[in-house]
């Protein structure tokens, strides 16, 4: 059988990688911006870490919209509205750096990922990258997300569920299925530790890999990766297989891509994918559990579009408009990525500041979407306020839960046809059902996830 062509993709010769020289910025170069140093060396760190929202809240009510702290040695600087997420995220004016903005977070073990890349070097490997989100790629994902999906619903029917370990094994399998081609019953409790510890780096206070730290268990982590991932690189090509794994190994043979490349794509996607969407998950079942009404329309909606849940496509996940407002309010209240990172290469002027080149600049989806200015009853779960009724009028950059602009996730269509495929299956036969009178506390970086376990009750229906 001869080897599957690639997809068509309009590529020009690929560019080099471009990694900018940033100045160092002082507090003196942003003596006009309100904000605090903090702690000596570590600056705002420790608090911050220990609970993003409530510090993203006081140093809003304190310092405004735009306002500054150190961390981690340098100054930073935070934008946060509708128009900062409009200004940063679509640099109109090639102000900013992503990979300048995340090397200080994720740059020690996910370098050459797309959210490390910029210009036309990032423009060329997005193209590529996106091929695994192709409107067949996902009809064809579908198919094994509803396997999962049906055997979970089998096998835990009845039963109390901590659901965040829930959604981490349920959207690990998906992805390992999705982005690997392989059978998720093969992936061990070691593969999916490893993605998390890779993710939680993020929030390492100590970036020496001391022994039982969080850098420590990411360079163990980086390595099982590696092992994991190195043997299917040299397997040879299955025609069949529509994975991204398989797609980008298509581009190594083709000469596009060298093999530290597709490393570097697989795990950034698959770690990212899996941390962003199991937030998304937990926070979704969460809010529905707790409000039965929303919990009944969803079903009824879900029942009424996919009348036989195995035979799912992607145009009846699609109708499926409640289901999915349900899983935006859940982002809203619950932002999965909670700060988006960019860096200035140039001199730029907000909100009448003016920042000198090399400023870290961060914009806060987390507190965004929860600003009194822009949600009526900003904290309250009400997913009728997506219906197009209610949404007109609203600034676009209010509600940015994948990022937008050139550094947009690619995955956001993946996300929401993964959770809506969720809910079919386990609304049709089981009810959501709150198994502790406690609300949860949630912790926001570097995505949101409840402070302990989460425990639902899948609670057959009569």
């Amino acid at each position: 059988m001869n080897a599957p062509m690639l997809p068509p993709i309009a590529l020009k010769a690929k560019p080099p990688r471009r990694r900018h020289d940033f100045p160092a910025v002082r507090g003196r170069d942003l003596a006009g911006v309100p904000g605090r140093r903090g702690l000596p060396l570590l600056g705002i760190l420790p608090e911050a870490v220990l609970d993003p929202l409530a510090f993203a809240r006081r140093m809003h009510a304190r310092y405004g919209p735009v306002h500054r702290f150190r961390a981690c040695g340098n100054w930073n600087v935070q934008l946060v509205g509708a128009e900062a997420n409009r200004f940063v995220l679509l640099d109109e004016a090639g102000n900013f750096s992503a990979e300048g903005g995340w090397r200080p977070v994720f740059g020690r073990h996910f370098d050459g990922g797309l959210l490390l890349r910029d210009g036309a070097d990032h423009q060329w490997h997005r193209k590529l990258v996106a091929t695994a989100f192709r409107q067949e790629q996902l009809q064809a994902y579908l198919g094994a997300f509803d396997r999962n999906h049906a055997a979970l619903a089998r096998r835990w029917s009845g039963d109390t569920l901590d659901v965040y370990e829930l959604a981490q094994q349920l959207t690990f399998a998906n992805g390992y299925s999705a982005f690997l081609g392989r059978d998720p019953a093969l992936a061990t409790r070691q593969d999916l530790l490893a993605f998390r510890y890779l993710m939680r780096s993020a929030v390492a206070l100590v970036t020496v890999p001391l022994p039982g730290t969080a850098e420590a268990r990411a360079l163990w982590a980086k390595g099982h990766v590696r092992r994991l991932i190195a043997p299917l690189l040299a397997a040879p090509d299955d025609p069949a297989r529509t994975d991204l794994l398989a797609s980008l190994c298509r581009m190594r043979d083709a000469g596009l891509l060298d093999e530290a490349e597709v490393l570097a794509h697989l795990t950034f996607v698959i770690a990212a994918a899996f941390d962003a969407l199991s937030s998304a998950t937990v926070s979704t079942l969460h809010y529905l559990a707790a409000d039965p009404a929303w919990q009944d329309a969803v079903r009824e909606e879900l029942r009424a579009a996919i009348p036989d849940p195995d035979g799912m496509t992607l145009e009846g996940v699609r109708a499926c408009d409640k289901a999915e407002w349900a899983v935006k309010e859940a982002l809203r209240l619950n932002a999965a990525a909670p700060v988006l990172w960019r860096r200035s290469v140039r001199r730029f002027a907000f909100a009448g500041h003016d920042f000198p080149a090399g400023t870290i600049t961060g914009v806060n989806p987390m507190l965004t979407h929860l600003l009194p200015s822009l949600w009526e009853r900003p904290d309250a779960y009400d997913p009728g306020r997506f219906s197009p009724e209610r949404s007109r009028g609203r600034d676009r950059f209010a509600f940015v839960p994948f990022g937008g602009g050139a550094h947009g996730c690619l995955g956001a269509n993946f996300a929401y046809l993964q959770v809506r495929a969720l809910l079919r299956r386990l609304l049709d036969r089981h009810a959501l059902v709150p198994a502790s009178a406690v609300p949860p506390r949630w912790h926001h970086w570097p995505n949101c996830r409840p402070r302990g376990p989460l425990p639902i009750l899948l609670r057959p229906l009569s």
